[in-house]
Order: structure tokens, then C-alpha cells, then sequence
């Protein structure tokens, strides 16, 4: 099984092209701290939510270049988030970023519902080679 899918490798879209601030949404401050460092690092601004109220107010008024999303924000689900984004910036491409285990079905159905990747928690590698194919 896959650990990383994207539009661009199921649907033959062209690639991402985009700038801005990446929005990161996970409900796990261990797992924030630590991709927000790394994106920091590689030269991102990161902007962090822990569930999808504090996502709403951190992306309100702010370009966004890139939203990764966690998929369970205890005991919220992602997708609703997720689809939240699409209809409000509709431009901003989204990395569903989960430690959940989906089936391939489960996985191309969430990249038709609107997400552009779907990255699977491990490396850190993995989710640094997803944002460098959105932001290029």
C-alpha cells in the first residue's frame, strides 16, 4: 500500500503551484511542534491550530499557500474541515496528513472529495516531499 497519493500521481492534474503560509491542523501538540519546526526550518511559515474552530480563526484574513490537515481532531472530522476549506479557498491545496490507516478505495475517494494528497504519519521525509510538490 501507498504511504503518499496525490492528485497529480491518480488524476493526471498538473502539478501545485503556489505561495503563501502553510496552515497546519493537527490536534496532537507533540506532532505540531515537530512539523512546524521541521517546515520552519526548510524555510516555511507555519501557522498552527490544534482543532478546526482554532483553523477557522487562524486562516481568516490570511493567505494560505498550502493546509495540512490531520484527518481525526479529536472527535472532529477532517474531511468536514477539509470540505470547509474547499468551498471557502477553493484555491489552497490540502495534504490530508493521518495516522488513521485507510484503504486505497477510502484514500481515492477523500482525493475526490477535494484533498491533493494524502500523506500517511512516519517520516517526516514523506510530508517534506508532499510540500515541496504543492509549493513548487
Amino acid at each position: 500500500m501507498n504511504s503518499h497519493w496525490s492528485v497529480q500521481e491518480k488524476h493526471g492534474s498538473p502539478a501545485i503551484r503556489t505561495t503563501g503560509k502553510i496552515l497546519y491542523v493537527d490536534d496532537d501538540k507533540d506532532w505540531r511542534d515537530v512539523v512546524a519546526i521541521t517546515l520552519q526550518d526548510a524555510g516555511y511559515e507555519v501557522l498552527t491550530a490544534k482543532d478546526a474552530t482554532d483553523a477557522m480563526l487562524c486562516a481568516e484574513g490570511v493567505k494560505l499557500g498550502l493546509i495540512i490537515l490531520d484527518l481525526d481532531l479529536d472527535g472532529e472530522d477532517g474531511l468536514v474541515l477539509m470540505k470547509y476549506f474547499n468551498r471557502n479557498q477553493p484555491d489552497v491545496p490540502i495534504i490530508l496528513y493521518t495516522g488513521l490507516n485507510h484503504d486505497d478505495d477510502a484514500i481515492l475517494e477523500m482525493l475526490r472529495q477535494g484533498a491533493h494528497q494524502y500523506v500517511r504519519k512516519g517520516p517526516l521525509e514523506d510530508l517534506h516531499k508532499a510540500v515541496q510538490a504543492a509549493v513548487r
